[in-house]
């Protein structure tokens, strides 16, 4: 079971989530707390850690946002990008980032190694996909209606999305999520 408690909660939800033994959410971009962004190895045991859920933008989103297409909300996707590198003890390199070479596996390597007794990862993250399938506060007919572009078998296809996968197994099987 995991308990509600992203945003603003009352100060006694997550306590009283903890004294009943379920989980709350963490993520890493907003456990952000005096200066600082919390490391994965101060999560709490019970507690689900995640980059995204359905009403955030994929990372890959951030990242176009960021530095491919400037946008209105560029500079709060580079905000968001820049505390995801630190939980991932990304380093500000000199040389351009590549996001699928440099930045990804950091990210997911952080996520997977935190304390936390689960960690998730959207299918729009794990694929590093831009789109969404959900934009909260509209009421646009194309929430809830996009489905994956390619099939699993076209994704396996992919030479592209074997390695993805096997740079994901490895780091499952590093952290010993696996």
């Amino acid at each position: 079971m995991i308990g509600e408690d992203l945003g603003t909660v009352p100060d006694y939800v997550r306590p009283s989530l903890r004294s009943l033994g379920i989980a709350g959410f963490k993520i890493p971009q907003w456990e952000f707390y005096h200066g600082r962004v919390t490391p994965g190895s101060e999560y709490e045991r019970i507690s689900v850690a995640t980059y995204a859920t359905h009403d955030h933008k994929p990372i890959r989103a951030l990242w176009r946002d960021a530095f491919g297409h400037p946008t209105s909300t560029s500079d709060q996707s580079r905000f968001e990008l820049e505390k995801i590198a630190k939980f991932s003890g990304f380093e500000r390199q000199t040389d351009p980032i590549d996001f699928e070479k440099h930045f990804y596996p950091a990210m997911m390597e952080a996520l997977f190694k935190c304390e936390s007794w689960i960690a998730v990862v959207m299918i729009t993250d794990l694929l590093a996909r831009k789109y969404r399938f959900n934009v909260p506060g509209t009421a646009a007919h194309t929430n809830w209606t996009r489905r994956m572009q390619r099939s699993v078998e076209e994704l396996r296809s992919s030479r592209r999305e074997r390695a993805r996968m096997q740079l994901i197994r490895e780091l499952l099987e590093k952290s010993g999520r696996i």
